[in-house]
């Protein structure tokens, strides 16, 4: 106590430099949720996007009907739907889904006569790579599936 007094009752700290420090860190925080954050709506907009074209390619096949049952008078309430697969593989060419999408391809496509439901996948590219995101450095996958009822029950 007698050295403070004779000091003057001054105790200097020397905190120069700190606030420096602080700010580093903060920043590089900052950094990494960004780029979180940033990967993260990328792969929700492809996969949104993904869902739109899937939609589609199910509606597209719902509108198709099975004309070979419908002319052999196959008895049933509904009109049969058919040729699902290709009405999915004329739709993803014609909207050049593999040009859209990267690593583009038709997982599965089934049917149970008045219901189709279609199932995409892709790849997204993640526009930053990270200690979070560093596995996906190939790009993120992403499927989408959907389903559409035929028009034509009654």
């Amino acid at each position: 106590m007698t050295r403070l007094r004779a000091l003057g009752g001054r105790v200097r700290h020397d905190d120069e430099g700190q606030l420096l420090l602080l700010i580093l860190v903060y920043t590089v925080i900052a950094g990494v949720l960004v780029t979180v954050v940033v990967n993260l709506s990328t792969a929700y907009l492809y996969r949104r996007a993904l869902m739109g074209a899937a939609d589609g390619a199910a509606v597209a096949a719902a509108n198709v009907p099975d004309l070979a049952k419908v002319y052999a008078g196959t008895d049933t309430a509904v009109l049969p739907l058919g040729a699902s697969e290709a009405a999915v593989e004329t739709y993803a060419s014609d909207g050049r889904l593999d040009q859209r999408f990267d690593g583009f391809e038709v997982v599965s496509v089934t049917t149970d006569g008045a219901t189709v439901t279609v199932t995409l996948r892709a790849t997204a590219h993640l526009p930053f790579l990270n200690l979070v995101s560093s596995r996906y450095a190939e790009g993120y996958p992403v499927q989408a599936t959907a389903t559409a009822r035929s028009p034509f029950l009654p």
